[in-house]
């Protein structure tokens, strides 16, 4: 087939329409297979359709009972039909069977809606793991901008994911505290831009072990982070004086956290023994415990009335940890 074709484009007699001579994509002694290209005016541009014919043929001459077959695709059946074929001839190119994803390099979109996200990043990973792809692309602006966005792009995913699953836990009536544990080991960034890392020490004396150890940006200081179960009572109210106060798991789990905190600051002045890089120099700490979703707003308030009486200790529940993880997400995705 010629790779140069010639259109003469003409207006049909009802001149609701425009259409150009039959094109013949196949013909054979069998059969005979045409398409008549038909454009329609629309005030936002021209349209396409597509009128397909079929003939048989019968000793090299077009069979006439029941033939020719003939229907029309619209203009959106004719763009879906180019993608399909389009995709179709990149496929073959693999000359293999297996499973295939095709996208489109044009910035108009994957199509990747309502495909399984592991399977994708399975297909995905390959290319972009691949040194001589990320240098080329790393070598132009537009490359660049593209490596930006994938970075980010998977980023924001991850962070959606575990923040997703934090609120599954929590919904789900969870209340195993290793659960968060391992879920705050994998995502110390819960906790702020205030830190930018989260320590595997977690012994800091002996006998003392704590939850997690944070980086503070600004020096480099460790801070804890201590978890306790979500199902746990957090403050109380007092009828008698009309006021709230923490509740007991709550004050035994400060004055752990004040052990914790003398040992950090004793034993890490000048770096821990075994991890001199662990830095830690007047530290604070950092409870999670319990649930606030139902609470009102003046037990809210209550809250952060006591913590401002703390010092070097603050106290948040787990939904406040979710909502900070949320408005994080938010910030990051603009």
């Amino acid at each position: 087939m010629a790779d140069d074709r010639q259109f003469s484009r003409r207006q049909a007699q009802s001149q609701r329409v425009s259409f150009t001579d039959p094109i013949v994509v196949a013909n054979t002694a069998q059969r005979r297979f045409e398409v008549v290209p038909q454009y329609i005016s629309r005030s936002e541009g021209d349209q396409v359709s597509a009128k397909l014919v079929y003939y048989k043929k019968r000793e090299g001459h077009i069979f006439g009972h029941g033939f020719p077959v003939e229907f029309t695709l619209n203009h959106e059946e004719v763009k879906e039909l180019k993608r399909v074929l389009e995709e179709s001839l990149v496929v073959a190119e693999g000359r293999q069977d297996g499973d295939f994803l095709v996208l489109r390099l044009d910035g108009t979109g994957t199509g990747l809606s309502g495909q399984d996200p592991i399977a994708v990043g399975k297909a995905i990973a390959p290319l972009v793991a691949n040194e001589e792809v990320l240098r080329s692309l790393a070598d132009t602006a537009d490359g660049a901008d593209l490596l930006k966005d994938v970075q980010s792009s998977v980023r924001l995913t991850e962070l959606s994911l575990a923040i997703e699953q934090l609120r599954v836990n929590l919904d789900g009536g969870e209340t195993k505290e290793q659960c968060y544990q391992e879920w705050c080991e994998r995502h110390g960034w819960v906790f702020g831009n205030v830190y930018t890392m989260r320590d595997e020490v977690r012994t800091i004396a002996l006998g003392d072990s704590v939850d997690g150890l944070l980086a503070q940006t600004a020096n480099g200081f460790r801070d804890i982070f201590e978890l306790k179960r979500p199902s746990m009572t957090v403050i109380r109210y007092d009828e008698a004086h009309k006021s709230w106060y923490w509740g007991r798991d709550v004050s035994m789990a400060i004055g752990q956290c004040h052990r914790y905190l003398d040992a950090l600051h004793e034993g890490a002045a000048n770096g821990l023994r075994d991890h001199p890089e662990v830095v830690a120099y007047h530290p604070r700490a950092i409870l999670v415990i319990g649930r606030s979703h139902d609470w009102p707003a003046d037990q809210i308030k209550a809250l952060h009335g006591l913590n401002a009486r703390l010092h070097g200790i603050s106290v948040m529940t787990y939904d406040q940890l979710l909502a900070q993880a949320e408005q994080l997400f938010a910030t990051l995705k603009g």
